[in-house]
């Protein structure tokens, strides 16, 4: 049994933000961080927009749709400078099925704070942090203080145990997924890129079925778990 590197290697566009100097790196994350927290702030403002009343099922498909769409985009026109400025254009729409989303969920009584409560974590460490930065501290920091400051807030609107758990696992996975994320996709942008680099933040939540498709093919092409 031969099996060579068996995991694909990251995608990696020329000029990317990880050949820049270490404090231009720096400064892209603190501008996509706080570019993403905006846009939070701007799903949150949407949320008063008059939408059907519909439960969350039908916003949560029309966002998984869309979500889809953004990352099969992506998967089309990948390396072209224009993918970068079509992914922005895009923007508007997640954000208004998301809010969407938010505001069924919250109207079926669950909590939602903790959508703002994690970025917000995650921002303050990136510039807290000064040149000490690491993904690594930013996700254990943010992890602390946003499941600390989540905690005390359900507590004090004195949420039941139920759903003060789903607000401190939903903040547990989107941290982890944001920290994650935003480090991924370092090596797919370019400076300049931070708002797309927004887009993925939202879009990558499917991430899984392109390199999934990606594993396949790397497979096929080394022969891997193939008798030689």
């Amino acid at each position: 049994m031969y099996v060579p590197n068996y995991i694909p290697e990251p995608l990696e566009v020329p000029g990317n933000i990880t050949e820049e100097r270490y404090p231009r790196r720096i400064e892209f994350i603190r501008r996509v961080a706080l570019l993403y927290l905006g846009s939070v702030a701007v799903t949150g403002a949407l949320t008063k927009m008059r939408l059907p009343d519909t439960g969350v099922v039908m916003p949560l498909c029309a966002v998984a749709v869309c979500l889809l769409g953004l990352d099969l985009l992506r998967i089309a026109i990948r390396g072209k400078a224009s993918e970068a400025k079509v992914s922005v254009l895009c923007l508007p729409a997640a954000l208004i099925l998301s809010s969407w989303v938010i505001r069924e969920v919250r109207m079926d009584g669950f909590p939602v704070y903790q959508a703002v409560v994690g970025p917000v974590c995650i921002v303050l460490y990136t510039y807290l942090s000064g040149r000490d930065f690491s993904f690594i501290g930013c996700l254990l920091l943010s992890l602390i203080a946003s499941s600390a400051s989540v905690a005390a807030i359900s507590n004090a609107v004195g949420l039941d145990r139920k759903h003060a758990a789903f607000a401190l696992g939903t903040n547990f996975i989107f941290v982890t997924y944001l920290v994650y994320d935003l480090a991924s996709l370092l090596a797919r942008r370019r400076r300049g890129e931070e708002l797309a680099a927004v887009v993925d933040l939202y879009r990558d939540v499917f991430n899984f079925f392109g390199y999934a498709v990606r594993m396949v093919k790397h497979w096929r092409k080394h022969r891997i778990w193939t008798v030689r």
